[in-house]
């Protein structure tokens, strides 16, 4: 596949993609119907959608859509709605599980049950994926882990490098360029993180972690910054040029990825995976935008996971 760069790459790829389908969980607010009506007039989607039928029919009515080939399942409470657009994915009916007005850990503890036919045995994470512009090539920058592991061991951070180069591999870039940050670049042993960076860095030359280059400990400036990495002397290939950044521990990967938004207004999608379909846990303030490039990434994700099996 060509490599995708941009998100307007990203659309133009899944629009001749076969169509897929996607469960949405208890669908309830307007940005979320905005973000199907817009998805349906671009995109070979299809959507079955849980909740309060007169809320979905009177929702996408509101933005001007219509019902067509919109499958709605009646439910009054959430958790059941939960539970049925779940095993709609578990059963294969669904490519795609989308997040409604369901908050995300209600939603991801039923997703880890192990009657949810959803677990494959391996770590679920929450893949964030900006438009870096000051990137020449591909501008694509990806963050991890924001919403699933809380404070990630070592084996733990080869598991999030797995998935987030699974992703990289799915858009096209064969060997992306992984940063695993810190505070400093320098390896301190009172720092942790500085010493998991700098064992990821070395499993990564002897093999034990393929398909990317890692580099680290980098702090955020030498990740991203020729000049800055420059300026201290770093001498390395993912200085400066980062495409994947390992985060210490999810309050760092959160905050750096919600501040790309609302300290930057950047682009961005975030796609989980690990399970047998993608998930998409878009926020319930996220705009309708950021809910169509999540669900465009979600298409790519799943075809790559068909063609991967």
């Amino acid at each position: 596949m060509k490599t995708i760069h941009t998100f307007d790459d990203l659309l133009k790829t899944v629009e001749k993609m076969p169509g897929k389908s996607v469960a949405v969980v208890y669908a309830n607010n307007d940005e979320t119907f905005k973000a199907i009506v817009e998805t349906r007039k671009r995109l070979n989607i299809r959507f079955i959608l849980t909740g309060n039928r007169k809320v979905i029919e009177n929702g996408i009515a509101s933005q001007h859509g219509n019902l067509d080939d919109i499958e709605i399942i009646e439910t009054e409470q959430p958790i059941d709605a939960l539970r049925i657009s779940i095993k709609i994915a578990g059963e294969g009916r669904a490519d795609i599980l989308m997040k409604g007005s369901i908050d995300t850990s209600t939603m991801m503890k039923e997703v880890l049950k192990d009657n949810s036919g959803l677990k494959t045995g391996r770590l679920l994470s929450d893949i964030f994926l900006l438009e870096y512009p000051h990137y020449k090539e591909n501008k694509f920058v990806m963050i991890t882990d924001g919403g699933m592991t809380l404070a990630p061991d070592l084996m733990n951070k080869v598991e999030l490098i797995h998935n987030a180069v699974d992703v990289a591999h799915a858009l096209g870039n064969e060997n992306p360029k992984v940063a695993v940050l810190s505070a400093t670049e320098f390896v301190t042993p009172k720092l942790q993180s500085t010493i998991d960076a700098a064992a990821l860095t070395k499993m990564n030359e002897r093999g034990q972690i393929t398909g990317c280059v890692i580099d680290g400990p980098l702090a955020l400036d030498n990740a991203l910054s020729e000049e800055a990495a420059r300026e201290k002397g770093i001498k390395s290939t993912v200085a400066g040029k980062a495409e994947i950044l390992i985060a210490a521990n999810i309050e760092a990967a959160n905050s750096l990825a919600k501040s790309t938004t609302y300290f930057g207004n950047i682009r961005l999608a975030h796609v989980i995976i690990g399970s047998r379909v993608p998930i998409l846990i878009p926020s319930r303030s996220d705009k309708s935008e950021a809910k169509m490039l999540s669900i465009a990434l979600g298409m790519v994700m799943s075809e790559f996971m068909k063609r991967k099996e």
